[in-house]
């Protein structure tokens, strides 16, 4: 986050969502963290977790279908989009009204999946594109958020299993290493001018 703050000043729009997109997270996790360290289950963190959930997708699919031509990104986008806004409320209603986690965790297993996908034709297409890939900043982040979204669908469909906790140190592992693609990314990413 202190990396992506520094470039805000000349960054675009992709860098100041990118750069909401960790700062949310950051709060979500603390508020998860400070709820387990005390042994207490808090409202607020379900409901920003929820919140979050929505941004994340959205945000990924968004920076996802950027390297594709514009009337191909938009429909991605709006279709997509459509399809994650119903799945969304059917995720909030098994996991507010029904209680029914398992539907709530092959929604957001799908959503991952979709996502994994669409980064992957996209990651593709800007190989094709560019010949300096490795230095191009936004390769490295999103293929961090291509390594997230395929890594873990399979963690978080088993979220809900009793092998869980057993195999949960893996998406630790995963979004470590996304971490680090994001950190190369943001490195490659222009200075902004000192004032």
């Amino acid at each position: 986050m202190a990396i992506a703050g520094t470039k805000l000043r000349t960054g675009d729009l992709k860098l100041r969502l990118f750069f909401l997109f960790l700062l949310f997270g950051a709060v979500v996790d603390g508020i998860g963290f400070a709820s387990y360290k005390a042994n207490e289950i808090w409202k607020i963190h379900g409901y920003l977790l929820a919140f979050y959930l929505v941004y994340e997708a959205f945000f990924f699919l968004w920076i996802a279908s950027f390297n594709f031509e514009l009337g191909i990104r938009t429909r991605i986008r709006n279709s997509i989009g459509v399809v994650f806004i119903l799945l969304f409320l059917t995720k909030f209603y098994f996991d507010f009204f029904e209680g029914n986690i398992l539907y709530s965790s092959i929604i957001q297993m799908f959503i991952l999946i979709v996502i994994s996908f669409i980064l992957g034709f996209s990651l593709l297409r800007m190989a094709e594109q560019r010949d300096d890939i490795l230095s191009y900043p936004w390769f490295w982040i999103l293929a961090g958020i291509f390594l997230y979204s395929f890594g873990t669908f399979f963690i978080d469909a088993l979220l809900y299993s009793q092998i869980i906790d057993r195999i949960w140190y893996t998406r630790n592992i995963i979004n470590i290493i996304q971490y680090g693609f994001f950190v190369v990314g943001l490195l490659l990413l222009p200075r902004s001018p000192r004032a």
